[in-house]
């Protein structure tokens, strides 16, 4: 929010609303790997006398194949930062999503500009890092890394989450209705054993939904990604931003797809006594000022609410590109009051989840032949249907 950042190491660019990503230029191993990303962070936030930029949320994504492996590695990440940054993290999130290639360790970092009227604090509560904005009369929270206790179930480690947001957005006089951009990281997120056990998205999403109907959602639910990772639980990180007279915040929806809060049950999954529906906007329209910043939800290759293409990656990679377009549509936006090309559309950053790490080179072709985006994060992560095989989201301004 505000004017966010994502910049990858050795960009000089500073200008407009910029995203990309720390890889390692070297290391053999993992640590040395993350050692390579801190050194080209620290670079980044110390361009010269004055630090220009604030690191407002950070995500490591890393290859883990077991929580153990997971916990030893987060251990790592976190040790460096410690020697980095000391107490004073940002909010920051470890995802057990393997990058493509051949690196085991990729580095997302949202910024915002240092300004005389801007204030930035790096805050912690129960052991949570979470960074608070303070710009033009509004606040903005950015929290990352809400999970639960190795043991739990994921109802319980979901549960941990949304109260751990519900505790960080009451101390900063927010609440969850306030919260714009959602990500939500689920283990083993689509497997279902057999007709009579639960299924992990469905779990969760039952979780939101109790936390969610407790306040009133004036402009919409968040957008969101619900998206699988190969250990860790449930994590959540989210943007939240407060009310102003100079912010008007809408909800996009498609018209092609269903809503997914308004999903029958024939594609909801488990045996749960009373199955909720995922509580998310396909995309979310926030104006502050003169400016537009438009959040692209998780999509996929669903139209109405069903699955197509099953099977075929590439075309279901373009068909989720057709339904982030769609989102754009003329109707679209006359009722957004906005006014663009699509096919000019630039994003800022794009992540693209692949369910089988062999398919991400047909997927990245397509990407780029499809979508004109100044960074592309690809990374290999189970989608919320077992029949899914890609998911994209972005950013872009206006």
């Amino acid at each position: 929010m505000v004017e966010q950042i994502i910049m990858r190491s050795g960009s000089n660019t500073l200008n407009g609303f910029n995203f990309d990503h720390i890889v390692p230029e070297s290391g053999a191993d993992f640590k040395e790997q993350v050692r390579s990303c801190i050194e080209q962070l620290q670079e980044f936030i110390h361009q010269g006398e004055d630090m220009s930029l604030f690191v407002t949320q950070q995500t490591f994504f890393i290859s883990a194949q077991s929580r153990e492996e997971y916990e030893e590695r987060s251990a790592i990440i976190r040790n460096q930062l410690l020697s980095l940054c000391g107490t004073r993290l940002p909010a920051t999130s470890i995802v057990a999503q393997s990058p493509a290639g051949n690196r085991d360790v990729v580095l997302e970092l949202i910024c915002t500009r240092v300004a005389d009227n801007k204030k930035v604090t790096y805050k912690s509560l129960s052991g949570v890092s979470y960074t608070v904005i303070e710009y033009q009369g509004f606040k903005i929270v950015h929290c990352a890394g809400l999970m639960g206790n190795v043991d739990d179930t994921i109802t319980e480690a979901s549960e941990r989450a949304f109260k751990m947001a519900v505790n960080i957005l009451k101390t900063e006089g927010l609440s969850i209705q306030n919260i714009i951009r959602q990500w939500n990281y689920i283990e083993n997120i689509a497997i279902v054993e057999d007709v009579n056990a639960p299924q992990n998205y469905q779990d969760f999403n039952d979780v939101r939904a109790r936390y969610y109907d407790q306040v009133q959602f004036e402009h919409g639910y968040p957008a969101a990604t619900g998206i699988g990772q190969d250990t860790g639980g449930v994590i959540i990180g989210f943007i939240a931003l407060s009310e102003s007279d100079i912010i008007t915040i809408k909800a996009i929806g498609n018209p092609g797809q269903i809503d997914a809060h308004k999903y029958s049950e024939i594609v909801l999954e488990g045996n749960s006594d009373q199955k909720c529906t995922p509580k998310f906007e396909r995309a979310k329209l926030v104006t502050i000022g003169t400016r537009n910043y438009i959040y692209v939800s998780g999509t996929a290759s669903i139209l109405g609410e069903k699955t197509v293409h099953e099977g075929d990656v590439e075309k279901q990679t373009l068909t989720t590109i057709e339904n982030i377009k769609r989102l754009f549509s003329k109707e679209n936006q006359d009722s957004l009051g906005l006014k663009f090309d699509v096919a000019k559309i630039q994003f800022s950053h794009l992540r693209v989840y692949v369910k089988f790490k062999k398919d991400i080179p047909a997927v990245q072709k397509v990407c780029e032949a499809e979508l004109n985006c100044k960074s592309s994060l690809f990374l290999e992560s189970d989608v919320c249907r077992e029949d899914l095989l890609v998911e994209i989201e972005g950013v872009f301004t206006v």
